[in-house]
């Protein structure tokens, strides 16, 4: 199954053999297919059911690699470690996941959890040929696009009419919601819809993406209906995640689009120096001013969108128990991603 416009393929769910625990609270989903982890081992997802009329897509992060060095260390995520149910039986669901927390603003959302073991950023649709520094060659399953489609056909079938989307993502998870987010609202016309991006600033070299979109084949998961982003017209060496960003947020001006970033992320700065292939002193500082560059520009382009920007070097928070305590002149992250969620505008957090 092809991993295009996924509402129109949710019939094609009747032919997959999903293997569901129903007695867990997170039912595990293996559809089969073309599915497929970047090692050639298989492909699941996660769900777990709750109020119909909200519904909480989230893409996974582990890293990205587009080259014949970087698909061959250990940067990325090569097969399926996430097992939410696992980790509840063992205690160790934090921040959006904990449902227990009255704070929790997804608490009650039914939430299909996307696994990420394809080194794409949830894009691609390749089987890719690289050549490491063995100088033998090897293939990667850069399948991102049709693992993902394969989540949001089962989402469209069950869920089919929710009065409100969040899609959400951290680290390479936030790029796959940020691209993603384009289909999932023309998916979910009559929903109001808000995209989360969480440690996802989009700090590369200029033409960076020219590398990435030839290697990964993101055809079939790029918003091509977005006139700006048609992928005949546009130029991927100019492309950015600014211009990404502006182009959907224009194309559905009444959804919101929204970014979470501390201004030291070790995590961010490593993957900078690894996309420039160069380590620097002073990368840190480079990448901070360039983060900050990159949300103002997108701020001030997008008035539906916003950014909680915070101190420190962590990486990732709907995740993390700081999804509570993190604030910013004494304003909660998960007070502000709340008002965000009822409609409200939060504002800018600097």
């Amino acid at each position: 199954m092809r991993a295009t416009g996924f509402r129109s393929a949710v019939l094609v769910l009747g032919l997959l053999t999903p293997a569901i625990a129903f007695a867990q609270e997170w039912e595990t989903v293996v559809p089969g297919g073309d599915t497929i982890c970047s090692d050639g081992s298989p492909y699941r997802f996660f769900v777990h059911r709750g109020d119909p009329a909200k519904l909480l897509i989230e893409f996974e992060g582990g890293g990205a690699c587009w080259s014949g060095t970087t698909c061959e260390a250990e940067v990325y995520n090569k097969t399926v470690t996430t097992d939410p149910e696992a980790a509840r039986r063992a205690g160790q669901l934090q921040g959006i996941y904990d449902r227990s927390n009255p704070a929790n603003p997804l608490k009650d959302f039914t939430h299909v959890y996307i696994p990420y073991c394809t080194g794409d950023l949830h894009w691609g649709n390749a089987a890719a040929t690289y050549t490491g520094l063995s100088g033998q060659p090897y293939v990667i399953q850069h399948k991102g696009a049709t693992n993902a489609a394969t989540a949001l056909n089962w989402a469209g079938a069950n869920v089919p009419a929710p009065s409100q989307v969040v899609v959400a993502g951290c680290s390479a998870g936030g790029y796959g919601a940020a691209l993603w987010s384009a289909k999932v609202a023309r998916a979910y016309p009559g929903a109001r819809m808000v995209e989360i991006a969480d440690s996802a600033a989009g700090v590369v070299p200029e033409g960076f993406f020219a590398t990435t979109l030839k290697s990964w084949n993101v055809a079939d998961a790029w918003p091509a209906f977005i006139p700006d982003l048609d992928l005949a017209r546009v130029d991927p060496a100019t492309l950015s995640l600014p211009k990404l960003y502006t182009s959907v947020a224009t194309f559905f001006p009444t959804a919101s689009f929204s970014q979470f970033n501390t201004r030291t992320d070790t995590v961010q700065i490593f993957f900078y120096a690894l996309s420039k292939g160069s380590i620097s002193t002073t990368d840190a500082v480079d990448w901070s001013a360039k983060m900050v560059a990159n949300v103002e520009q997108i701020s001030a382009e997008n008035p539906n969108f916003r950014a909680y920007l915070a101190p420190g070097t962590e990486h990732c928070i709907i995740n993390r128990p700081s999804f509570y305590t993190q604030a910013v002149g004494g304003r909660k992250f998960s007070d502000w991603l709340t008002t965000l969620l009822s409609g409200t505008d939060p504002g800018q957090v600097r």
